[in-house]
């Protein structure tokens, strides 16, 4: 038996929970990839799979099984990988994951690492939602905090503070905040993280509290609550490098307050560059990781 083929099969199977979507991935019938499966479980003495006429799910078991082989035969790929890329150009497809607020500032440096490396297919998904590397195949992931996964390498790209800011007609129409107090009443535009919405905290000589606020609009996506603060619909708190180019272009004007504001408990955040210690020893991984954090250090002045 293939007993590297059937854990393939069976991580398809636990990742779809169906022998029909699993088969289609590998371009094999249904009955192969339940019968590889069998055999394995015969080998091991144990049932990995419940299955019924409808449904299939992992017994308990299986549960424990398949996080064990998931990285075994992903360290098995990566390998494969590491061999076959290693005397040849590096080619093949590159997945990076970012913030949505981050896309533009980002695009200078893939078209630069595009222009250099075209035989790099890059696979960009920008989205807030904190990712599993190794489940979501994702070689490089860019976020405003670290993520707590084993075995990321995570590499500082630069350190912001959070800016306050509206228009300039909303400030004409409604008159500028200066104190901590003033913003009850304005309109604010919170910004929803992968987790919850993002309260705003004032600091005064007893540390950090929750400021009482008026929430306008919530989203997940930075650049509707800067749209909206553009239209002058409110107050907005982003992190400097996400409304530098509205502040420049004379669209948003910063706030100055009497006192500390930020959406943590604590003024300075930072932006990270991530990837897995095994993937890094991949042509296009290195090459891809090493390229994108020296470009964005070099211009972190524009973030």
């Amino acid at each position: 038996m293939d007993k590297l083929r059937a854990m393939q099969y069976l991580l398809k199977v636990a990742d779809t929970l169906s022998f029909s979507r699993a088969a289609k991935s590998f371009d094999v019938p249904a009955s192969s990839i339940s019968r590889r499966i069998a055999d394995l479980e015969a080998d091991l003495g144990v049932e990995l799979l419940h299955r019924t006429t409808r449904t299939v799910r992992l017994t308990e078991i299986g549960l424990i099984y398949v996080e064990k082989v998931r990285a075994g035969v992903a360290q098995l790929d990566d390998a494969e990988e590491m061999v076959s890329l290693h005397s040849r150009t590096p080619s093949g497809t590159l997945r990076i994951s970012a913030m949505p607020s981050f896309s533009q500032l980002l695009l200078p440096a893939v078209i630069a690492f595009n222009e250099h490396y075209p035989e790099i297919l890059l696979d960009l998904h920008f989205s807030d939602a904190v990712v599993e590397m190794g489940r979501d195949s994702i070689d490089i992931a860019i976020r405003s905090s670290l993520l707590t996964q084993e075995r990321v390498v995570a590499r500082k790209i630069h350190s912001h503070n959070y800016l306050l800011a509206a228009s300039p007609e909303y400030l004409k129409r409604h008159g500028t905040p200066r104190t901590l107090e003033d913003l009850q009443d304005h309109p604010a535009l919170l910004y929803r993280g992968p987790s919850s919405v993002l309260k705003w905290y004032g600091q005064d000589a007893d540390g950090w509290y929750e400021l009482p606020i008026s929430p306008l609009m919530i989203s997940n996506d930075g650049a509707t609550l800067v749209a909206m603060a553009c239209q002058h619909r409110g107050l907005v708190l982003l992190p400097e490098w996400g409304l530098a180019r509205y502040v420049n272009r004379g669209e948003l004007t910063p706030i100055e307050l009497n006192r500390p504001i930020s959406v943590r408990r604590g003024t300075e955040a930072s932006l990270y560059l991530m990837y897995l210690h095994a993937r890094y020893q991949i042509p296009k991984v290195k090459l891809a990781v090493d390229f994108l954090f020296e470009h964005l250090t070099q211009n972190s002045t524009d973030l």
